[in-house]
């Protein structure tokens, strides 16, 4: 996962898979909350269309908006553009009509996180580098190189454990997977591994946290009983375990490729 450009986090496609996930993730777990999770498909190309519109507004004007100055501007501007956008889809579809204000409110939110994040991603890459020119030495972006690799793992680690067979079933999943492998590296990276462990009992002990944040996320998979060979919970459970398993045993390599460099 951290290849070319999309080892840094304030690279034109990081931008743009930053906006993605953020508008996938919660489009798809509002209509979850809403009881509408079958319109899953639907919100998912929607989405990532407000994605790709809206970074590339907060992108081609990022300097005229001082967004590489103000953690407040992206923000702000971010906020406005995801309200507008969310505006522009209404115009184009009903699928919003039952709850308009939550939708709105929903956009404004995500079109918030996503300028915070572009803003500062921008901005501590900025500093990464800055560091590394007065120290001499190669630029190094750390475990920051490597921050799409949990909503990799869990969104494998989810659809292996669903075996989704329909799509809105499946968009469901990559959002759930994502959001379950962020939160395991989470755990993982900056509290078990915060530093090197050779004990396989951390990553036992990962495999267990998994194991009960899976089964609670299998909850929101009750409207597709149905679909499922498992009960929902069931199917949650492992596909946390798998996720946290992954996060874990990558967290502990991380950790161990640090303990080198610092050593050389």
């Amino acid at each position: 996962m951290s290849i070319g450009p999309l080892k840094r986090r304030s690279s034109w496609p990081s931008s743009f898979v930053t906006g993605l996930i953020g508008w996938n993730g919660f489009f798809v777990i509002v209509a979850v909350v809403l009881g509408d999770a079958k319109s899953a498909g639907r919100l998912f190309l929607l989405a990532s269309m407000a994605a790709v519109v809206q970074v590339l507004l907060l992108r081609l004007f990022f300097f005229a908006l001082r967004l590489n100055r103000s953690m407040l501007a992206g923000g702000f501007w971010g906020g406005l553009t995801g309200f507008a956008v969310v505006i522009a889809e209404m115009r184009a579809t009903s699928v919003f009509d039952r709850h308009v204000v939550i939708w709105l409110l929903n956009g404004a939110y995500i079109g918030i996180a996503v300028g915070l994040f572009v803003s500062y991603f921008y901005r501590d890459d900025r500093r990464l580098e800055s560091e590394a020119r007065k120290s001499g030495r190669p630029i190094d972006y750390g475990r920051d190189a490597h921050w799409l690799e949990p909503f990799f793992f869990g969104t494998i680690g989810y659809l292996i454990a669903f075996l989704p067979k329909s799509f809105s079933l499946a968009v469901i999943i990559l959002v759930i997977g994502a959001m379950s492998g962020v939160v395991a590296a989470g755990v993982s990276h900056f509290f078990i591994f915060a530093s090197p462990r050779r004990s396989v009992l951390p990553i036992l002990l990962s495999v267990l946290a998994g194991a009960a944040q899976g089964g609670l996320s299998g909850l929101l998979f009750r409207s597709f009983a149905g679909e499922l060979l498992l009960s929902p919970m069931a199917h949650g459970i492992i596909a946390g375990s798998l996720t946290y398993l992954m996060t874990s045993i990558r967290g502990r390599s991380l950790a161990s490729e640090e303990l080198a460099v610092n050593l050389r």
